[in-house]
This record gives C-alpha cells, structure tokens and sequence, in this order.
C-alpha cells in the first residue's frame, strides 16, 4: 500500500468511526456511488497530503473516545459517590444543573495552569456545579507525602468554611507545593492553624481521601487534571473551550431527557 493510499484508508476510517454511532446504525443510510466515492477519495487524498497531521488528531479522538467508553461504566457505578457525597466542597452554583467533578493534585503543574480555564468557565457561566476531588498520586515512597498533606489541608480547611479560599490560594500560588506553603497559605486565607492541624489528622479526612484515590484509580485516570462531565470525560489540561464544549453537550442531555420533551 503506497503512503497516499495509506492516508485515505486511515482517514476513511476515522470518519466512518468518528461519525456519530445513529448514522453508522441507520439501516436506511444511502450507499455512496463508487464514481462518487472516487472524487471524494481524489479531494480527500490531496487535503491530506497536504494537512497529514489530521490522520493523526483523527488517531489520537479515536483512541479518546475508547478510552472515555471503557471508564463510563466505572463512573456511573461511582457517581452518586462522586456527585452527591454531602461533605465534599463545592465551588460555583451549589444548585448548577451541570456537574463538574475533577480529580486533581496540588502539586500538579498542568492543574495548576489549568486552574484559570476552569475558574473562568464557572464564573461565566453562572450554573456549575464544579466538585474538586483530592487525587494525590505524586507522593513518592522516598519523599515527604506533600500532595496528601496538602490534600488533607484542603478538605480541614473545608471544616473551617473556607476550602475555596485555601483552593484558589494554594492552586493560585507561584511556588512549589511545600509544608510551609500549604501553612503559610492556611494562614494568608484566615485559617485557625492549630485547628487545621488538628483537623488534617482526622482518620475520616484520611479516609475520604483514600476512597477517592481507589475510585479514581478504579474509573482509570492515570494522572492529573481529570474531568467528569455528564456523560464525557476530560483527560488532561485540555482548556477552557473543550470543558465549555463538555457542558454545552451535557446540557443538552439534560434537556432531551426532560419530562417535557
């Protein structure tokens, strides 16, 4: 097979599998006229010489798309956990008709860029639900746990009404996630330090973590940041208009599986 056979088959390919599963499922669908199909294979084959890194956005949306279809069941045998757990911090709209669970590290560096794309998109949007999850799975064995510590920090913070503040400072902050930056943070929010400390180390903060660790681990994510939306799944720091995109989709779920429609 010569390379530009090789592009339109892999491209052909693509699109019949890209395309949404209702029209590959009609059994009415119009087969294409093989003349047709001819001057559709020349124009396609030409564009991708020319743009041949479509073949593999195409690729790597397959391989998305397969990767978000084996976690779904996971997380639907997880959601009332994950969405409807009444002591877990929420951010944004506590009534939003779009839920945003993201699993997340403190130390996470594409997190902590990512932060100001997810912020943006539920302060203008107004009606999301957005339920940070303490994923700490950058703690090494060697090293000091900074990732749970601070994640313990963040959920005592919670027992003092002030987990927003502690998130948007600690996730804001400039400087690697240290002991003293998670205190100093604490601190700069109007935390009671002694309480923290006191808080952090409650077997029941410990546990919250460690089944959300476990649950995460069991749905798939392999690393940080991750989103749960709806029925779709953000794998990574993919910025703000593919998270509007993901709610704009989960809406109209919503709206489709309305009584009144």
């Amino acid at each position: 097979m010569t390379i530009k056979s090789t592009f339109v088959a892999a491209a052909l390919t693509a699109a019949v599998t890209l395309q949404p599963a209702s029209a590959q499922d009609k059994p009415d669908a119009v087969a294409v006229d093989p003349a047709e199909r001819a001057k559709i294979e020349a124009v396609l084959q030409d564009y991708l010489l020319e743009n041949p890194e479509i073949v593999m956005y195409a690729i790597r949306e397959l391989q998305r798309r397969q990767s978000v279809a084996q976690m779904l069941p996971s997380i639907e045998m997880y959601r009332s956990f994950l969405e409807e757990d009444k002591g877990a911090p929420v951010i944004g709209n506590p009534d939003g008709d779009v839920t945003i669970v993201e699993f997340f590290d403190y130390r996470c560096g594409y997190c902590r860029r990512h932060f100001p794309e997810v912020m943006r998109l539920v302060k203008e949007d107004g009606n999301i639900r957005l339920l940070p999850k303490q994923f700490p799975i950058l703690d090494r064995p060697e090293e000091k746990a900074l990732s749970r510590m601070a994640a313990q920090a963040a959920l005592a913070a919670n027992k003092q009404g002030k987990f927003e503040e502690f998130h948007v400072a600690l996730m804001g902050a400039g400087a690697s996630v240290t002991e003293e930056l998670i205190y100093k943070t604490a601190t700069s929010v109007g935390l009671d330090l002694t309480q923290l400390k006191a808080d952090m180390a409650d077997k029941l903060i410990d546990k919250r973590i460690g089944n959300t660790l476990a649950i995460g681990q069991d749905i798939g994510f392999e690393g940080t940041p991750g989103y749960i939306i709806g029925k779709d799944v953000v794998l990574g720091a993919e910025g703000y208009d593919r998270l509007r995109q993901a709610v704009a989709r989960a809406r109209e779920k919503l709206a489709s599986a309305s009584p009144s429609n």
